[in-house]
């Protein structure tokens, strides 16, 4: 895997690949790196947020009829 950050300076620009990818068929993913840090920040912070909540379910029976009561 190659993974690498330019900077395009014109309109066009080129990823030099290494030569274990000749001939191989790749794909290439543009991203603006900011949008790419702004949604893993929030996906980090949906993670430490539901990480730091615990429950303890030992002994809980559900009973469906009971929740469905009127």
């Amino acid at each position: 895997m190659l993974r690498q950050i330019i900077i395009p300076s014109a309109i066009n620009n080129s990823v030099i690949l290494p030569e274990v990818y000749y001939g191989k068929k790749v794909m290439v993913i543009v991203s603006a790196l900011d949008e790419k840090i702004e949604n893993h920040t929030k996906a980090k912070e949906a993670r430490l947020f539901f990480n730091s909540i615990q429950v303890n379910m030992t002994g809980f029976k559900f009973d469906r009829d009971e929740a469905n009561e009127l």
